[in-house]
């Protein structure tokens, strides 16, 4: 959970402190989108956990919440 919430904030202060969601209404929003997508992305792989290089080893791979 500790990572997670590491992750959050770092995201979130690198958007903060990007000059170019000042430039005007549309940067703003387009720089916000693309903040919670690469977010999302982050979380969503952290929540798969450690995902096999092999691309036969994914046949068995098994969701960390799965039994």
């Amino acid at each position: 959970m500790e990572d997670l919430l590491k992750v959050m904030v770092q995201c979130y202060q690198e958007w903060e402190q990007n000059p170019q969601r000042q430039a005007s209404g549309y940067e703003y929003e387009k720089t916000f989108t693309d903040m919670w997508q690469r977010l999302g992305n982050k979380v969503f792989q952290q929540s798969l956990g450690k995902i096999p290089a092999d691309k036969n080893a994914k046949k068995n791979f098994k969701h960390v919440g799965v039994k």
